[in-house]
């Protein structure tokens, strides 16, 4: 099981709830070969209070040939942190997610929600950070009320 939520009727609130990030999203570059990218922080209500043990974590692997993309919902319960969304882009044709449990392998993009995961319909190929970004900020309903979104891996020389 990829999740062992203690409070599932707690996550599922948390997840539908409307929520904002204020600050600037910057991905950062790191690595032996600078092969990954990561961003995460605590999430806010509308009133601007913190949500107790919520918060965001994008991530973004560089392999060669191409990248796969996480953009998630965690939430902080006692020692445990776990995802309660998690938005997983990856090429049409990779096997990305084997779930025994249903007998099910999904191949390419799909969602992680709470215990369920379904697949995503994107075109891997088509697809940008920014389109993966406002896909999970639609998902996760959470507002980003910054102007400054910056995605794996932009600015890099090559």
């Amino acid at each position: 099981m990829r999740n062992t939520i203690i409070d599932i009727a707690l996550a599922e609130e948390l997840i539908s709830m409307r929520k904002v990030f204020t600050d600037d999203v910057i991905m950062e570059t790191f690595g032996t070969q600078h092969q990954y990218s990561r961003f995460s922080a605590p999430l806010y209500n509308l009133e601007g209070n913190n949500v107790k043990g919520l918060s965001l974590r994008f991530e973004t692997n560089r392999t060669q040939g191409f990248m796969k993309h996480s953009l998630g919902l965690m939430l902080r319960e006692g020692a445990s942190t776990n995802l309660i969304l998690d938005l997983c882009i990856y090429p049409n044709g990779a096997r990305s997610h084997m779930d025994r449990a249903r007998r099910i392998t999904i191949y390419g993009s799909h969602i992680h929600i709470l215990n369920d995961v379904h697949k995503v319909d994107v075109d891997y190929n088509k697809i940008t950070w920014s389109d993966c970004f406002s896909l999970f900020r639609e998902k996760a309903n959470v507002e980003f009320s910054s102007s400054k979104v910056i995605g794996p891996f932009e600015g890099e020389l090559l």
